[in-house]
């Protein structure tokens, strides 16, 4: 092996040498040349935020000052001229530029906005999201602030100077103007008194007005014509005839799976959601009940449907008769025919029955019945009309229902009986009477 000369090694070494200096240099330089993109980088997402921020401040100076009801002027003597609303009198205020005017008027709406009964509104309803409420229940918030208090003067007015005469005559004016029932009437007020509670706790007040506020004095305006047992229920007449036209689909579209739901309402009183959601892994034949333990909802802010427990978040047990074990009989055998059996006991070609298919189809056989059209809470109080005047007991009905007893006396117990049931108890007290 030749050996290498002393000037090749130089030269080679050198070589080595230059490339060693020159790989650091450009390593430093784009060291240097990455620091200085980045720190440009950065200093050019900080200038769009800033500008971004602006934009947005901007934009709220124009709101609030757009707000503003009286001119804004500049007298002889070169001042610029205002008013504002201070302890409900109307205050001059005079600045020697426009800007500084202004900038009272953005200041003084900003100070408004932050002791409104809206901003403590919004404050309370993050208190409930805290809580973990549930999605309707937020969008519900949402949608009986707009129905109740946007654009009214209540919203924008400073909780600290809210009287309770002020409150009772938002009370009773908003009652008037929508022509509330009770049942919307409750839920106002458990908004406004909900707000003042907070702000009371949050220590923004000294005192919460609505301890003050007399029930009395607003309630005599609600709209009490409510609707009649027979509006709320299914007369025996009408039933038949539903009944009737269920079965006779049934024959004639086997396949329709949804009248089959609206039977198994009639015989059972459940809601529409816990007829989507049964399974039949959940239809305990051999034990003789059925399971009632999951239900459809729809979330609002989603617009997705979803299973759910049920509307009380308890299970109940639900006895299985002679009907509802013939009705199950000929679900399973049509479903099986077409090809639907699936988890849930109501299925289709598209999968479980809805909700809305389950509504839109007692709609749809009233009318063909030639009967006044009901909903399945109409079936849902006649059931339960039904087994109290069968004898049943009212812990007995709630649970069948999933009720407490208070609201199934108060909102699902209506006199259904027949006018020749009452005309024999009426013979009978006369038959008293005379002796």
């Amino acid at each position: 092996m030749k050996k290498v000369s002393l000037k090749i090694k130089l030269t080679l070494l050198y070589t080595i040498f230059i490339l060693v200096v020159v790989g650091t240099v450009l390593g430093i330089l784009f060291s240097l040349s990455g620091r200085e993109i980045l720190a440009s980088t950065k200093m050019s997402l900080e200038r769009r935020v800033e500008e971004s921020l602006e934009e947005i401040e901007m934009q709220d100076r124009k709101k609030l000052l757009a707000m503003h009801p009286y001119k804004i002027t500049q007298g002889k003597d070169g001042y610029w001229r205002t008013y504002i609303i201070d302890d409900e009198k109307r205050k001059l205020i005079r600045k020697k530029n426009k800007n500084d005017i202004e900038d009272t008027i953005v200041e003084y709406y900003k100070l408004q906005e932050e002791t409104s009964f809206m901003c403590w509104f919004d404050s309370w309803k993050q208190k409930q999201i805290r809580y973990e409420v549930a999605d309707n229940t937020v969008a519900r918030y949402e949608r009986d602030y707009r129905r109740f208090f946007a654009g009214t003067d209540f919203e924008k007015s400073d909780i600290r100077k809210l009287t309770e005469e002020d409150i009772t005559a938002f009370m009773i004016h908003t009652i008037k103007k929508l022509d509330l029932k009770e049942k919307a009437g409750n839920a106002l007020w458990g908004y406004i008194s909900g707000v003042f509670k907070h702000a009371r706790i949050c220590r923004f007040i000294q005192e919460n007005p609505c301890e003050y506020v007399e029930k009395k004095a607003y309630s005599r305006f609600y709209n009490r014509n409510h609707k009649s047992s027979e509006q709320r229920t299914i007369n025996d007449n009408d039933l038949k005839l539903l009944l009737a036209e269920l079965h006779r689909s049934q024959e004639a579209k086997p396949q329709y799976i949804p009248s089959y739901a609206v039977e198994l309402a009639i015989y059972t009183g459940m809601r529409i959601g816990e007829l989507s959601g049964l399974r039949w892994e959940n239809v305990y034949r051999d034990k003789g009940y059925i399971l009632i333990n999951s239900s459809e909802k729809y979330n609002e802010k989603t617009k997705c449907w979803y299973m759910a427990e049920t509307k009380t978040g308890k299970e109940r047990r639900f006895p299985i008769s002679d009907e509802i074990r013939l009705l199950l009989d000929r679900v399973k055998k049509a479903e099986m025919k077409y090809g639907y059996v699936g988890e849930f006991v109501f299925q289709n070609e598209n999968g479980r029955v809805n909700t809305r298919s389950i509504a839109h189809c007692i709609r749809y056989r009233c009318k063909k019945a030639g009967i006044e059209e009901k909903c399945i809470h109409a079936v849902r109080r006649t059931f339960n009309s039904k087994m109290k005047l069968a004898g049943a007991s009212s812990a007995v009905a709630a649970s069948l229902l999933g009720h407490s007893e208070r609201i199934n006396e108060n909102n699902y117990t209506y006199d259904i009986s027949q006018m020749e049931y009452k005309k024999e108890i009426v013979s009978e007290v006369s038959k008293i009477n005379a002796k």
